[in-house]
């Protein structure tokens, strides 16, 4: 028995993959072409069942890939619908009705035929779909729910088993972030140095310092610090959160653009290289000033406000140095849940 079952999902997956061109289509009334693969349930599905099911979305033509793949993940919950009479739809949820308990489905969305029927625009597309591409969607129902209560019971139930790995999923593109960003810096900071702009960058902070008889010391990384006040408390360190009051200077004018406060988990939150390198010179309670060369502030862009590699300083507060998040409360398990 267990073979067998292996046998059938093996010949559904490569049915799906070959978009089961020896396979007999239906078309629905909105000209989707889908195929039920039946599961043997004597069941039917009604409006307003729930379908909870293992699914996904590829597209296929001028470049194939994977959209959605939720085997192995968090299954997929949709409820199933009436479509009003005369309602534009050019879906699978069309044909949801169509499914019981077991049974297995492949649908197709041609994007020629969204296009013709005036539910998308060529400009529109996103920029992996083409005009000629289709995509292919799977689709095997776990379960159906007629009461939408057990339905959302049984949601919170996989999603509170699936969060360890949504937890690791999301902890493994950040470091996949991290480490273009630092790619992408390193080569960046190289370029700056082998034609000297990023020693002219650290003159002109240095310069500032010396026209205000300003005493500050840099750090390794590049960054001059003005200590005020150490601090006495928690040393500021990656993966503390911080809580810091401060105020935003450019160098050139000498003139305020921000004054706030904000918390912030050190090292794992994309931020500014120099101020993030400034705090970890403070502990809780201290004070001073982080004076940051261009290339460690908002480098070439200048997020958009500021010049290309314009020198800024913040005049900081460590208001707060912990393991935990300030600003989040903690929650009773009966405190709400979510669908």
């Amino acid at each position: 028995m267990k073979r067998l079952k292996i046998l059938s999902i093996a010949v559904f997956a490569a049915c799906a993959f070959t978009a089961c061109k020896n396979a007999d289509y239906k078309t629905s009334p909105n000209g989707l072409k889908y195929i039920i693969f039946d599961g043997g349930s004597k069941d039917s599905t009604k409006d307003g069942y729930v379908l909870k099911m293992h699914m996904t979305a590829r597209i296929s033509g001028s470049k194939d890939s994977f959209l959605v793949n939720t085997y192995g993940k968090m299954p997929y919950f949709d409820q199933v619908q009436q479509i009003p009479a005369g309602q534009p739809i050019y879906d699978p949820r069309e044909v949801f009705k169509e499914l019981k308990k077991g049974d297995s489905m492949v649908a197709i969305i041609y994007i020629d035929s969204a296009i013709k029927k005036g539910l998308t625009h060529e400009a529109q597309l996103p920029p992996f779909l083409k005009k000629g591409d289709k995509i292919i969607y799977t689709y095997k129902v776990l379960e159906v729910f007629k009461e939408d209560s057990i339905a959302r019971a049984d949601y919170q139930k996989e999603m509170e088993k699936d969060l360890p790995r949504q937890k690791k999923e999301q902890e493994e593109m950040m470091q996949k972030f991290r480490k273009e960003q630092e790619e992408a810096r390193k080569a960046e900071e190289a370029e700056l140095e082998k034609s000297g702009e990023k020693a002219k960058q650290i003159q002109e902070v240095q310069n500032y310092l010396a026209s205000k008889k300003i005493t500050a010391t840099q750090t390794p990384v590049g960054t001059f610090v003005k200590i005020d006040n150490p601090g006495s408390g928690a040393q500021v360190a990656d993966g503390k959160f911080v809580t810091v009051k401060y105020t935003g200077k450019t160098v050139a004018k000498d003139s305020t653009f921000d004054a706030n406060q904000f918390t912030v988990k050190l090292g794992e939150q994309p931020f500014i290289r120099g101020f993030e390198d400034g705090l970890r010179q403070f502990k809780q309670g201290g004070k001073g000033t982080i004076y940051i060369p261009g290339y460690l502030a908002y480098g070439k862009d200048g997020n958009g406000v500021f010049k290309p590699y314009e020198a800024l300083y913040f005049d900081v507060e460590i208001l707060n140095v912990s393991d935990s998040d300030p600003n989040v409360q903690e929650h009773g398990p009966n405190d709400g849940h979510g669908h």
